[in-house]
């Protein structure tokens, strides 16, 4: 018989024996742990568009590993699974704007596969759906065959490896990544039980190796990536926060918050022809409860292409005022020159330092600015580019429909994009107030914010305009930066860290980029002049340069109206620093002291408490250090009820301890023969048989019985007694 038939033949014998629990469980566990693998491919799909035919990709691969578990050898479908990762490869390498060009460069594919796997998400890829299309046939479809061949070691690696890959990418979540741990812990466990025809009797041992991982998934964010998640649309909410630094640190991603608190701290000083909106970055991509910045960063290599049609150049030169990590430079930058630090750029064309620059350095950026007057804008079309459309048009599939039925009633009388963007706009700003103080919904920002709020500030108002321009098919992104800030002399500008701010890009063909900005103004700057009066009303440091108090010129943060788009700026979050309090620490601000605050664990720390504490206890189950446990303290605590109770239970720990010596006890052996060969322990045996068989014992006997135990507990264990030493001895 060759080799394939007998392979044959035992897949067959083995579908044909009735399944066993533990053969369930194992193949549970491999589901489990390919299900948190495919999760977060959907949700990747479900941000990028339509996930429909992930089911397909998936079921397909699934049902392909299922069938042919019984029909080829392992070999041949290790050869089946690496065909399909390199078909997915090339599938992918096809959507690339270069195509196979792309190919010539091996350098960058290597740094880009480096990247991944040191946290960039995969988000942050131009065409991640096709990515994550491309990923999911090859582990489902070898998984699938291994864990139907009781291979379950072998399974869970190509499953809890696939898993790892977009944990490195930052992608999976905290308790996606935990179920895809407690998936291939199940696995090796019961996979176990079934290979060698056990029984579950070991499930503690089960328990024992989930806690173990749950404990070492609660520290994945030590993992390159791990540390947040892109995908989740969840927030916090309720925790106040500073937030200059999620909104213009130049990073790759950026969360819609909870409350925020503004810092007057000075960041910048601008020295500038004209007054503008420093832009830092901007983000295409939507996942519903944040933005991502997809594409490549390159080193800057030279001066960067103009945007089409009329431009005016505007000079700019920064002043840090504190060590920070951007370098702001107004609508279009073309140009940058004397950085102290290296400089990388963008795809969207926003510069990003190496590392941070230190207070007192200087740089120069060089903006081509648009000035299309809004007749031209009115008159631009919707020729878009092809790159334009599907990068800046996306919207997570999952966005109600509520929110385009409701952009096409306000919209229905506007006959361009540009009217389109001005009647948001100025809805936006009409209907909704401005506030610091709101809790961060959970679901679909822009959704939430448009039917169960009634106000925000800069983030939840740019977010929902370019959702609802998007629902227009109408290219928007999202941009972070700096509103002018404080002018205090003719050309120079302060910028605080209140200053930092969201708005919405619209783009125009021939025209390219141009700024709108929908949260209302006047309580904004309200706002920020409260804070910078309540600053210095108490001496705060780093609020004020000496221009900025001699000023002749307005306190508040300028207001300007451009050719780009409309006024208003909403001033937004700040750095790491937190609003001093009026009191000491543990008062309530007014003086008077406060309770402490019993922190309540959320159900997802609670579930890890209560899996690591059922870990515990069948640990000691396990090893059997309950059972020892269990009798030292058996053998500190004597009855406390009448003299003959506590002689006998004197009696009871000495037998264990002298059995536990090695003396074992003969049946029929009488107290007293078996108790010999020191005063003491024959002094028990002797106490005993009087207590049970004699005239009985009196209070002075128990009070020697339980010194005598003393005495042998502290010469044999290695833990402290909790008896009393001996007092008085009667005989």
């Amino acid at each position: 018989m060759s080799t394939t038939d007998r392979s044959v033949r035992d897949a067959l014998g083995a579908i044909e024996a009735p399944v066993d629990p533990a053969r369930l469980l194992a193949l549970g566990g491999v589901a489990t742990t390919l299900g948190a693998f495919c999760y977060v491919l959907y949700q990747i799909l479900v941000i990028t568009g339509d996930a429909t035919l992930l089911y397909y990709v998936v079921g397909g691969a699934a049902l392909a590993g299922g069938v042919l578990a019984w029909l080829i050898r392992p070999r041949t479908a290790i050869g089946i699974g690496a065909a399909a990762v390199v078909v997915g490869t090339y599938l992918y390498i096809q959507s690339l704007p270069g195509g196979f060009g792309f190919l010539v460069l091996v350098g960058p594919m290597l740094s880009d596969v480096f990247a991944l796997m040191g946290g960039l998400s995969v988000l942050r890829i131009v065409n991640a759906d096709v990515w994550a299309l491309s990923a999911a046939p090859g582990p489902v479809f070898l998984a699938t065959y291994l864990a139907l061949r009781r291979n379950y070691v072998a399974a869970s690696a190509v499953a809890g490896g696939a898993l790892g890959v977009v944990v490195l990418t930052g992608d999976a979540t905290t308790p996606t990544t935990l179920v895809g741990v407690v998936g291939v812990t199940l696995a090796l466990a019961f996979g176990d039980c079934d290979r060698r025809g056990e029984s579950l009797r070991n499930a503690d041992g089960v328990v024992v190796l989930l806690a173990t991982m749950v404990v070492l998934t609660l520290f994945v964010g030590v993992v390159p990536g791990a540390a947040g998640s892109f995908i989740s649309s969840e927030g916090v909410g309720t925790q106040t926060s500073t937030m200059e630094s999620s909104l213009v640190h130049a990073g790759d991603s950026l969360a819609v918050t909870g409350p925020v608190e503004l810092s007057p701290e000075v960041r910048y000083t601008v020295e500038a022809d004209a007054e503008a909106y420093w832009r830092v970055g901007t983000y295409d991509r939507y996942t519903g409860g944040g933005w991502v910045q997809s594409g490549e960063m390159r080193n800057y290599g030279g001066s960067l292409p103009p945007p089409p049609g009329e431009t005016r150049t505007l000079e700019q030169r920064y002043t840090a005022e504190t060590d920070i990590a951007t370098l702001p430079a107004a609508n279009t930058p073309v140009d940058i020159d004397d950085v102290p630090v290296p400089v990388q750029v963008t795809d969207s064309g926003a510069f990003q330092p190496a590392s941070p620059l230190q207070a007192g350095e200087s740089y120069t950026a060089t903006s081509e600015v648009p000035v299309a007057p809004p007749a031209d804008l009115r008159t631009a079309g919707t020729d878009y580019p092809d790159a334009v459309t599907e990068r800046y048009t996306q919207l997570p599939s999952s966005t109600p429909a509520r929110v385009t039925e409701r952009t096409d009633r306000l919209t229905a009388n506007a006959e361009n994009p540009y009217d389109t963007a001005r009647v948001l706009e100025q809805w936006l700003q009409n209907n909704y107030d401005y506030s610091l103080d709101v809790e961060r919904p959970r679901g679909n920002v822009a959704d939430e914010f448009l039917f169960e709020m009634d106000a925000g500030y800069c983030t939840y108002f740019a977010t929902t305009m370019v959702t609802m321009l998007r629902t227009q098919d109408i290219p928007a992104r999202f941009v972070v930066g700096y509103t002018p800030g404080q002018q205090v002399e003719d050309g120079e500008w302060v910028v605080r860290g209140y200053n930092s701010h969201a708005w919405v890009e619209v783009y125009f063909p021939e025209h390219g980029w141009v700024k709108f900005d929908p949260t209302p103004s006047d309580p904004r700057i309200a706002e920020e002049r409260e804070i910078l009066a309540d600053a210095r009303s108490d001496n705060d440091s780093d609020i004020d340069t000496n221009d900025s108090l001699d000023s002749d010129f307005d306190q508040g943060t300028p207001d300007p109206t451009t050719p780009e788009g409309p006024n208003g700026t909403a001033t937004e979050p700040n750095g790491t620093e937190t609003t001093p309090t009026d009191g000491p620490p543990g008062t309530d601000g007014d003086g008077g002291f406060s309770l402490p605050t019993i922190p309540i664990p959320t159900p997802e720390q609670a579930g890890f408490g209560l899996l690591i504490f059922a870990g515990v206890v069948a640990g000691l189950r396990r090893t059997g250090t309950d059972r020892r446990l269990y009798r030292e303290l058996w053998l500190r605590r004597l009855p406390a009820d009448d003299p003959e109770a506590v002689v006998a239970g004197v009696y009871h720990r000495v037998v264990h301890l002298e059995e536990r010596d090695g003396r074992r006890k003969a049946p029929g052996e009488t107290p007293r023969q078996y108790l010999v060969g020191d005063d003491r322990i024959e002094r028990v045996g002797r106490l005993y048989e009087q207590a049970r068989y004699g005239h009985g014992v009196d209070a002075s006997d128990a009070a020697a019985a339980r010194a005598d135990l003393a005495e042998l507990l502290e010469e044999r264990s290695r833990l402290p007694h909790l008896v009393e030493k001996r007092n008085t001895r009667s005989r």
